[in-house]
């Protein structure tokens, strides 16, 4: 594994009010800040940065949006991100916590290229936002040019815990809107233990090992 040099890491600052996709009402402090903490941990330990943002989720999407954005910007200082790192909720169409819908790639897409290395893995830990010809797919496209110096989206393609959703899909990819199942074939059982396994870490890791390390992981 090459682990991130530099890594942008946002999440919502307040929980919502319960409802389906968060009956207990905890879905910022009890699930994506987790995953911002436990990222910060693991990859400043092993020498990296990371930069992070708790944007206001409370305010319009457009504010929520140009929170974020400021804060690649301000973090990037003379060193490009070589990851870009959400934990939020997500739908096929977008990310609702910040703010960002399928209108929005674009501006998205932007941020990415102007601030991170081409090599950068962007990591959407958000429910949905990874299903077939979803927000993910999209914006992996409008970046597709830097696929060759090892640029890759991961999302998940369906419902399930905020970081640790085994559901995860690659893009862009030859398989087009689908994107690539990242879960090595014939090894579903193992991989979905071995994301939900808290002392492994993979679900942090597998973004930045070859399919054969994937594989030999789980």
């Amino acid at each position: 594994m090459q682990p991130p040099r530099k890594s942008f890491v946002f999440a919502p600052a307040y929980d919502e009010k319960p409802n389906a996709a968060n009956p207990n009402g905890r879905d910022a402090t009890g699930g994506f800040h987790v995953g911002m903490k436990l990222w910060k941990q693991k990859y400043e330990k092993l020498g990296g940065t990371v930069v992070t943002c708790v944007f206001d989720n409370r305010q319009k999407n457009a504010a929520r949006r140009a929170e974020i954005l400021t804060a690649l910007q301000r973090g990037c200082g003379g060193t490009w991100y070589d990851a870009f790192v959400y934990f939020g909720h997500g739908i096929p169409t977008g990310l609702p916590s910040a703010g960002f819908y399928m209108d929005d790639v674009g501006t998205l897409a932007d941020a990415i290229y102007y601030y991170c290395d081409f090599n950068v893995k962007v990591l959407l830990y958000a429910c949905s936002a990874g299903a077939p010809g979803g927000f993910t797919y999209r914006l992996a496209d409008e970046l597709g040019f830097m696929k060759n110096y090892g640029f890759a989206a991961y999302s998940h393609a369906l419902d399930g815990h905020a970081f640790t959703n085994a559901t995860v899909r690659r893009f862009p990819s030859n398989l087009g809107q689908t994107g690539i199942t990242v879960a090595p074939a014939g090894k579903i059982a193992q991989w979905i233990k071995a994301m939900q396994d808290p002392k492994r870490e993979l679900w942090a890791e597998f973004p930045f090992m070859t399919d054969e390390e994937i594989r030999n992981a789980v």
